[in-house]
């Protein structure tokens, strides 16, 4: 097999994002508080409740610069996607993820970056991607090394947390860069994994 060349078995035909309902409060509340969750978190969730995220869940209808997502495995909620920080003047934005269920992070870690990309490009229509990824989360750190995102720079001790500094990698993700890679999957099946890919 040549390099950089996946066979069909490999494509994760599964892989599917829903915009968060209220009805998603209490799932993304447990993944939120699980210490293997919040400890690649810049903050963590002041008295945290399901009701609170019902409410942070509802205020989502009338932002423009944030939109959020269940990634799923087919019909299973398996973690969370967000896009934030949307600047359609400078269209550039910044993206948030996790998988919480070990077996689907093994099946979809690598491949969930180019889904977000192309729904950044091709759908929001930004030229960048701007991330901000803490040092304790260093699988992330490493996902976004090999997919060529370029390190901008190591912010020393950037966050403090459970008592100690952190630093914290920024990454940008240029469009243009992203158009030069391969790529692995179809615009027509990455925008069908999106439930909201036709509309704005």
């Amino acid at each position: 097999m040549k390099a950089g060349i996946w066979p069909i078995e490999r494509i994760n035909m599964g892989l599917r994002f829903t915009r968060v309902t209220e009805n998603d409060a209490e799932l993304l509340l447990t993944w939120r508080t699980s210490p293997e969750i919040t400890k690649g978190m810049f903050t963590d969730l002041v008295n945290p409740s399901v009701g609170s995220q019902r409410r942070w869940i509802a205020s989502l209808a009338d932002r423009d610069d944030y939109r959020a997502y269940m990634i799923c495995d087919d019909n299973t909620p398996v973690g969370f996607l967000c896009f934030a920080d949307i600047d359609h003047h400078n269209r550039k934005c910044s993206t948030g993820s996790y998988i919480y269920e070990r077996a689907a992070r093994l099946k979809y870690g690598v491949t969930l970056h180019t889904y977000i990309c192309n729904y950044v490009f091709h759908h929001l229509n930004m030229n960048k991607i701007v991330n901000q990824v803490m040092n304790a989360n260093d699988k992330v750190v490493k996902l976004q090394l090999l997919h060529k995102t370029r390190l901008v720079g190591v912010l020393k001790q950037h966050i403090f947390k459970n008592g100690e500094f952190h630093d914290v990698h920024l990454f940008e993700q240029l469009k243009q860069d992203w158009l030069e890679q391969k790529q692995h999957f179809s615009l027509e099946q990455i925008a069908a994994a999106f439930d909201d890919w036709k509309s704005l």
